[in-house]
């Protein structure tokens, strides 16, 4: 009796006993139907693929719009309020409702006004950069 921890031994049969032989292999070179459904789906699949794969990307082209036309608003606005802060601050000055020296003025307009402008172009070149 034999017990189940022995392997048993395979029978080595020749490869003329092989019903089907070579021209069942040489058949099946050539594609069937269920290859061409396979190749077919495949195919679709990939198509899928690259449709979702563009519907992403004009998703996020459409929000990086959006957010470069909130951002190009906000730095305009902040231009508009920087620009009336100083100009305020000269005619206060001008008529005397406030002493500023010709140092405090001449470093707001001046150094102030090119850092602003520049930090402004700055985020302005970030913000509409050619990504393509």
């Amino acid at each position: 009796m034999q017990t189940s921890q022995q392997p048993r031994k395979r029978q080595k049969l020749p490869i003329e006993s092989v019903a089907a032989g070579v021209p069942a292999v040489k058949e099946k070179i050539a594609s069937d139907e269920n290859d061409r459904k396979e190749v077919n789906d495949l195919n679709h699949q990939e198509r899928l693929a690259k449709i979702e794969g563009q519907n992403q990307l004009n998703k996020d082209k459409e929000t990086n719009r959006d957010l470069r036309s909130k951002f190009a608003t906000r730095v305009f606005n902040y231009l508009i309020f920087y620009s009336i802060f100083v100009a305020s601050l000269l005619v206060l000055s001008g008529f005397k409702y406030i002493s500023l020296s010709d140092g405090v003025l001449t470093t707001m307009v001046g150094s102030t006004a090119v850092a602003a402008i520049g930090l402004v172009g700055f985020v302005v070149n970030g913000l509409f950069k050619n990504v393509n």
